[in-house]
């Protein structure tokens, strides 16, 4: 038996516009997306003989079973490859919080695809790998990549940027969580959403101007939520008096993050003081 631990991190969206709709209901998207140091862990044990794939994990809330991400992509990469499945048992010690638009579940499945493909001596392309992700989950090309990247398509249209923006941020998960498939049923509210200058976000990113970047960000999904969801309006407001800071919602939410720049420490404290109910993670860039 071999044993490998892995870290599989989070993502925030820095800016989201949805510029379409596919026939079969997908959305088309233009974002920015950040890998983040929030991480979950995987520990896997290989043996040398078929069968299956055990999954267990430290949260009750999260399958594991069939409908797992984990085990999608175990099914879908043994038939891509077209090998017998070794027999696995992969222990998932989640960190990052559920329905918060911060990637986890995405990301689990990448950092899962990508270690099979290893471990059977890179038997995939990066091109194949992403159209295998794709077919599970509209994030996963993004955290095979696992690069800050201009992103577009459903999720598959990577272009990696470059991020030397010299901030730490300040994640905050309220105490419920937002489904994906109903914040993207709610861009129907919305008319003419506004529209993030993705462009000059990722001039700001590269160039280290954080006033640049916070100027242009603007997130439809959001917006769309904002227009039904009242615990999502209740926090937002709530996150509004907060005047030192500047919060943006991740991805479809409902996880809002803060760029910290000085005072880390005593912006922290207030928060966890004034939010006790949510949860609060210090964090950088990846």
């Amino acid at each position: 038996m071999k044993i490998f631990n892995l870290q599989s991190n989070a993502k925030i969206n820095i800016g989201l516009n949805i510029v379409g709709v596919l026939e079969n209901g997908y959305h088309l998207l233009d974002m920015t997306m950040i890998p983040i140091d929030l991480c979950d862990n995987l520990i896997i044990k290989v043996e040398d003989k078929s069968g299956d794939l055990k999954i267990k994990t430290n949260k009750k809330d999260i399958p594991v079973d069939s409908s797992n991400i984990l085990y999608k992509i175990y099914i879908k990469f043994y038939e891509k490859v077209k090998l017998a499945p070794l027999s696995m048992e992969v222990f998932l010690e989640k960190i990052i919080p559920h329905q918060a638009g911060l990637g986890g579940g995405s990301s689990n499945g990448a950092i899962f695809l990508n270690f099979l493909n290893k471990f059977h001596g890179n038997i995939l392309s990066f091109g194949e790998l992403v159209e295998l992700g794709k077919s599970i989950g509209a994030d996963i090309p993004f955290f095979i990549l696992n690069k800050p990247s201009r992103v577009q398509g459903i999720g598959e249209k990577l272009q990696e940027i470059e991020n030397n923006l010299k901030v730490s941020l300040v994640i905050i998960k309220p105490p419920f969580g937002v489904s994906t498939v109903e914040a993207y049923k709610q861009m129907k509210n919305i008319d003419n959403p506004r529209k993030s200058n993705i462009d000059n976000i990722i001039q700001g990113l590269k160039e280290n101007d954080l006033s640049l970047v916070e100027e242009y960000i603007e997130n439809n999904l959001e917006e769309a939520l904002l227009k039904s969801d009242k615990n999502l309006i209740e926090f937002r407001n709530k996150l509004k008096e907060v005047e030192e800071l500047k919060f943006f919602m991740s991805g479809s939410g409902s996880a809002f993050y803060a760029f910290l720049i000085e005072d880390i420490d005593e912006k922290i404290s207030k928060l966890r003081h004034r939010f006790n109910d949510c949860e609060i993670f210090l964090c950088n860039f990846k």
